[in-house]
């Protein structure tokens, strides 16, 4: 299997396509929480067809190692470790969530390493007083009784999809049940920590960012809501934004089509962006 070697330990990763071009950036996928890269499997043909496709599964999720305590500025800095190795002079990074989070991080510390991004389903905000307090109790619980069905049908299943999709899109939603039943709770707990709880603003810090972006959201997000992403539209210069009708937090899983009519066009502009200075 392919792994590659970070500061937060071994990566797991899957790579489909081809540069075409020599100035092409790599196209690097990057999940939600509670998600591995399965999770753009929607997206992963359309996109390979454009050219070199990483998809990445983050620390304690999927097939990637249970990290160190972390935050997501050293997250970021392990994933420009994780480019030196896999030959990525600069990418289009493509995030949801966490995803995006973590590309918005990229963005402002180096964005001589990225073409563009393009940003679903996130937020630049610290967590609220309140979200850090229910993560935390959540956390514990987990700890001590793992994530029985039952209780990531009542907790976590509605912050994750639509009721449309709830209802619905049976598949999807057990295929997600399935996966998140196959990861340590360890490395959960230690991502959710980053992530969720101990998370801090770059809201204001977004106003240095000039590269290429694309901000989605899905209309009825209840885990990030549409404000945050046209909170971050507003200050990153030249952000577009698009909403995605119908889909909850896992926008890019629930529509993928609506997702990729906005994506696939924004990545083929961009591939062979000029590095910013």
């Amino acid at each position: 299997m392919p792994y590659v070697r970070t500061g937060l330990g071994r990566w797991f990763f899957e790579e489909v396509g081809v540069q075409k071009a020599k100035e092409d950036a790599t196209i690097v996928l990057l999940p939600s929480l509670l998600c591995d890269g399965g999770m753009w499997r929607g997206q992963v043909a359309p996109l390979a067809d454009l050219g070199r496709v990483l998809v990445i599964d983050n620390p304690g999720h999927g097939k990637t190692e249970v990290p160190p305590p972390f935050t997501l500025e050293e997250h970021a800095v392990a994933l420009l470790q994780a480019f030196d190795q896999l030959a990525v002079p600069r990418a289009v990074l493509v995030g949801l969530s966490w995803g995006g989070m973590l590309a918005m991080r990229v963005a402002i510390s180096h964005p001589e390493r990225l073409a563009a991004m393009a940003i679903f389903d996130t937020n630049a905000d610290g967590p609220t007083v309140r979200e850090r307090i229910e993560y935390r109790a959540l956390l514990a619980l987990a700890r001590r009784i793992g994530l029985p069905p039952l209780l990531v049908r009542r907790k976590i299943l509605p912050l994750m999809f639509s009721p449309h999709t709830l209802s619905g899109d049976p598949a999807i939603v057990e295929d997600f049940m399935r996966s998140l039943g196959g990861f340590s709770i360890e490395g959960l707990a230690r991502a959710t920590t980053a992530v969720s709880i101990e998370r801090t603003t770059i809201v204001d810090a977004l106003r240095t960012v000039s590269i290429p972006t694309l901000v989605g959201c899905g209309t009825e997000d209840i885990a990030s809501p549409p404000v945050h992403s046209r909170r971050i539209a507003s200050r990153v210069l030249g952000a577009t934004l698009v909403m995605v009708e119908g889909a909850g937090h896992l926008s890019a899983l629930e529509k993928p089509t609506e997702v990729n009519a906005a994506l696939i066009p924004f990545v083929r502009r961009h591939l062979a962006a000029r590095a910013q200075n």
